[in-house]
């Protein structure tokens, strides 16, 4: 029971034992699977505004850019810029993709602003980097990177002779590996 009120406390102040993100979507806290909105965020395509379309050249009327894929940092880029236009641009970039991912309304329908959702985007991606920083040492993550350990009476020798696990044992140059 101890333990219940405790890990109900820690949700409160915004501390999740099982490493859930949550975020305030305008109306009420939220709790999302961080991969399910990761994978939404990899996925968010960006309209582009009529300004974007072809820098330095006039604007043609009636002329469609496709959508390209959500790049947080290039968003940043246009935030830091200074220039009014690409300001207003990197933020509504940002908040399309939090509002694709995270699924969230706009503040006139009760959500939002296109700051919170640029707020939004960069503390689940520090999130996110916390998240991978602390896994390094699970098993879990060693599996996902893809990393498997050989048998050491590996059979990939001819000889029948025993390999060392490369990944313990020290390297040395070798004369005939390729530059």
């Amino acid at each position: 029971m101890l333990h219940s009120i405790t890990v109900w406390f820690l949700q409160c102040l915004g501390f999740d034992p099982r490493g859930i993100f949550s975020f305030h979507d305008g109306r009420r806290y939220r709790h999302v699977d961080p991969i399910e909105v990761a994978r939404r965020l990899w996925a968010v395509t960006i309209e582009q505004q009529p300004f974007q379309q072809m820098p330095g050249l006039p604007r043609v009327a009636g002329m469609e850019a496709p959508p390209l894929p959500f790049d947080a940092n290039s968003a940043r880029r246009l935030i830091a810029s200074g220039n009014g236009e690409e300001v207003q641009q990197g933020y509504s970039e940002m908040a399309q993709a939090a509002r694709q991912a995270f699924l969230v309304k706009s503040y006139d329908e009760g959500g939002l602003t296109e700051l919170e959702c640029a707020n939004l985007i960069d503390r689940f991606e520090l999130y996110l980097g916390d998240v991978k920083k602390n896994a390094s040492g699970s098993p879990i993550s060693s599996a996902s990177t893809g990393s498997t350990k050989k048998s050491p009476t590996s059979s990939e020798s001819g000889s029948g002779s025993t390999s060392i696990d490369s990944s313990s044992a020290p390297r040395e140059p070798s004369d005939s590996a390729p530059l």
